[in-house]
């Protein structure tokens, strides 16, 4: 069993709402609040509510999935709506309910509509196999069920559908033998199951094990029975298919001899009047061409002021902008230009210091302070006394200034010249230093300081740099003033601005109001391309008709000609309806020649057919006078009865030896060993179960050897012990595969781990199951694999 399809037009918040599901996983994702989990109520309740509610014991139903009024919206729905498709191996079904008004319920099952509320939940019956207790408690659970489902479980004093069912379907095949040879037993109910089965049914597909044509020996009673059935509907069939195929000859029949009388009549008919209708066709070609041409000159009529008028207008805006371009143009110049001071303008007539003459300055100055270390290696005090009146003068050789010597005593650091005026000229330097050579070198080097310093009006190097920075910052403001001049300029020159400017004069309007003014009237259209195409069309009309008098001179002249040619084609008022309309008589008679001779070709073909047909029925009939419905119902009636009792004994044999095989057994070992597995796996051996009790569905779960009541499970092992046992119920319920399970959002509180062997368990589970996984988490899509589908808004999309 598998669910194809969900969907519905109105069922609490979810509306036009239709999704497909294919085999294994099937992974839904959608935000918090996108209609998931109403989705599996839609299933189960499409599955299991009766279509027809009571206000009272039903008001839970009316609560949670019929329409209350929206916002600002005093209309309310009055029914909800859905609709389920599931296929098995028998066909396909669909069950569609109405809740609320106009209450039904209808279930399509392979060609046939079921209306009759028993026999849908008989069907349903065979089709589910279990009741809604299990289904909705355990294998169509929605996230607001799956906390109490699992307390139900775990607390053995409730008591549930689900419980219920699940306990009878583990325990139905256990029961007590006494006195009786098992073997005898077996041996003698297989004799039975061989004689109706014989050696070539399949039970699984309910049909003979295929081959090509028939069995001929070792048919046992179904399959003679079978070949009698298919017999008889084959003979059946086959004068229903001559019957149909004689009516529908008969029926092509009198249609065609009806159409071939009704062509030959409209052929008739119509060359009555052919010869008035040709002249009033041409009549009316002329009509049509005065029409046309008086809707133009009429179009023309309505534009031409107009148009003159908008163009002489659109003429006045295009120079008032150009006008008003002109003035803000001049105006963004000279404000450019009153940023440049007058200082600035002195200051970029300066010469702009090159960089070898500051390279120049640098090394000199360098130089020098070398020079002058050379000198300075010294450290002597001299005490002076001039006897005789005679005086003494020391002089730096390195700054070239005379040293203080007037209480005599002189401190010498440095090369110094010593001269007593008239006596004695003395030299004192750091030994080996040539003085001369080095005061030689100073004084050049400051020859070149002297050089570029006196060029420039500066003392100093930081006088020299300011300078230069100076007049470098002047030169590069009116340059970029220039260049922004010359990029308002364009190709025009300064002085032919001026000129314009000169010539404008005073402007009302902004730029922005004549611009609107061009956009009221050329809309989107550039006001040159508006311009043009106005005189353009100006100039053809002026080409065309001369003068908008003249144009209504000759509107005048066409239509006197056409009241006259009117004047004529009301004389043949008296033509029928139908024909008024055509253009072309002559071809018209033609083609009305053409249809009955063809109609008359496609009669004698069917009359020829009909005449086959019936001759083929009679001759069927009389070599098979037993094909007949009564003869189908008998062969159908005997074949159930063999087929029932066919099922009947292999279902006595299934109990048979379940209840020989297991009659030591433990009933719930299976499901008990299946959800033990389940839980292990899941939790990594961390969580383990108990079922104390053989025959009843009561589990005890353990977290490391503790016993663990409801309460105490944490979020995180409520999932885990919930999923564990809902896998193993799905098993148990379906061993050969073909179940279907729905997951709404299961791992919510699991940790990484246990998520991803859980996620491993149902990809394995989607091999043999059909599996539904509703989630909020995108990742899901990726990880699960399979038919993913978004819930969008408004609806669905499959990826």
């Amino acid at each position: 069993m598998k669910i194809t399809n969900i969907s519905c037009e109105q069922f609490a918040g979810i509306g036009d709402r239709s999704v497909s599901f294919t085999d294994g996983i099937n992974v839904i994702y959608g935000k918090n609040e996108s209609g998931k989990s109403t989705l599996v109520n839609l299933l189960s309740r499409t599955l299991f509510q009766k279509a027809k509610l009571d206000r009272r014991s039903d008001k839970e139903f009316f609560e949670r999935y019929f329409p209350s009024a929206k916002k600002g919206d005093s209309i309310v729905g009055d029914s909800v709506d859905g609709k389920v498709t599931i296929e098995t191996e028998k066909g396909k079904y669909t069950l569609s309910k109405v809740w609320g008004v106009d209450a039904h319920c209808i279930l399509s099952a392979n060609g046939t509509k079921i209306r009759d509320q028993g026999k849908i939940d008989e069907a349903l019956k065979e089709v589910m196999r279990y009741g809604e207790g299990v289904y909705s408690e355990l294998l169509f659970s929605s996230q607001r069920n799956t906390d109490a489902s699992l307390q139900t479980i775990l607390d053995a004093s409730r008591k549930t559908d689900a419980k219920q069912e699940l306990t009878d379907a583990v325990s139905c095949a256990f029961a007590e033998s006494d006195g009786i040879s098992l073997e005898a037993i077996e041996e003698a109910i297989q004799g039975k199951i061989d004689e109706i089965a014989g050696k070539h049914w399949d039970p699984e597909r309910e049909s003979p094990v295929r081959k090509s044509g028939r069995w001929v020996n070792g048919l046992g009673e179904i399959l003679k029975a079978y070949y009698a059935l298919e017999d008889a509907r084959n003979a059946l069939k086959k004068i229903s298919d001559l019957e149909h195929d004689a009516d529908r000859a008969a029926g092509i029949y009198e249609r065609e001899d009806g159409a071939a009388r009704a062509a030959e009549e409209a052929y008739h008919r119509f060359h009555t009047v052919v010869g008035r209708l040709t002249l009033q066709s041409e009549r009316k070609k002329t009509i049509a061409r005065i029409d046309g041409e008086l809707e133009k000159i009429r179009t023309v009529l309505s534009q031409w002021p107009g148009l003159r008028e908008k163009l002489e207008t659109a003429k006045k805006l295009q120079q008032e902008r150009s006008d008003r371009r002109i003035l803000d143009t001049w105006t963004s110049i000279q404000k450019i230009r009153n940023e440049v001071t007058d200082e600035d303008r002195e200051a970029s007539k300066l010469s702009l210091p090159e960089l070898a003459e500051v390279a120049a300055v640098k090394k000199a100055l360098r130089e020098i302070a070398t020079l002058e270390n050379k000198l300075c290696g010294m450290n002597l005090n001299a005490a002076i006394e001039m006897p005789g009146g005679n005086s003494l003068e020391i002089t730096s050789l390195r700054t070239g200034k005379k040293v203080d010597v007037s209480n005599g005593l002189a401190a010498i650091t440095e090369a110094v010249k010593i001269e007593i005026p008239g006596v004695m000229v003395m030299q004192l330097s750091p030994a080996d230093v040539d003085v001369e050579r080095i005061s030689t070198q100073i004084g050049e080097n400051r020859k070149t300081l002297e050089t570029v310093f006196e060029k420039y009006q500066v003392k100093t190097l930081e006088a020299l740099e300011e300078y230069s920075r100076k007049v470098e910052a002047a030169k590069a403001k009116i340059e970029n003033a220039d260049n922004r001049i010359s990029r308002i300029l364009g190709d025009r020159s300064l002085e032919e601005l001026r000129q314009c400017y000169q010539q404008v004069g005073a402007l009302e309007r902004t730029a922005e109001q004549i611009e609107n003014g061009i956009l009221s009237l050329c809309g989107s259209a550039d006001i040159a391309a508006f311009i043009t195409r106005a005189e353009t069309v100006l100039e053809g009309y002026a080409r065309d008709y001369g003068s908008v008098n003249d144009l209504k001179a000759k509107a005048f002249e066409l239509s006197e000609e056409r009241n006259n040619a009117q004047a004529s084609v009301s004389d043949m008022e008296d033509l029928p309806a139908e024909y008024r309309s055509i253009a072309d008589p002559e071809a018209y008679l033609k083609t009305l020649w053409n249809v009955w001779k063809n109609k008359q070709s496609l009669r004698e073909d069917a009359l020829k057919a009909k005449t086959e047909s019936a001759t083929e029925l009679g001759a069927y009939k009389e070599a098979n006078p037993e094909a007949c419905p009564e003869t189908v119902e008998k062969a159908e009636r005997t074949f159930g009865e063999v087929k029932s009792l066919l099922n009947h004994w292999r279902h006595i044999q299934k109990v048979f030896l379940a209840q020989k095989d297991g009659i030591h057994d433990n009933p719930m070992e299976d499901l008990a060993e299946r959800f033990a597995s389940y839980l292990d796996i899941i939790s990594g051996g961390k969580v383990s179960s108990e079922f104390p009790e053989g025959d009843k569905l009561n589990m005890l779960v353990y977290s490391d050897d503790h016993l663990l009541d409801y309460g105490k499970l944490s979020e995180g092992t409520k999932e885990t012990v919930s999923l564990a046992f809902r896998l193993a119920v799905l098993d148990h319920l379906f061993p050969e595969g073909g179940g279907v399970i729905v997951f709404d959002d299961p791992f919510t509180d699991m940790d990484e781990d246990r998520t991803a062997r859980s996620c491993a368990l149902l990809k394995e589970c989607a091999k043999r199951h059909q599996v539904i996984f509703l989630t909020c988490s995108e990742d899901y899509l990726d990880v699960l694999e399979g038919n993913s589908i978004r819930f969008l808004t408004g609806g669905e999309r499959n990826v």
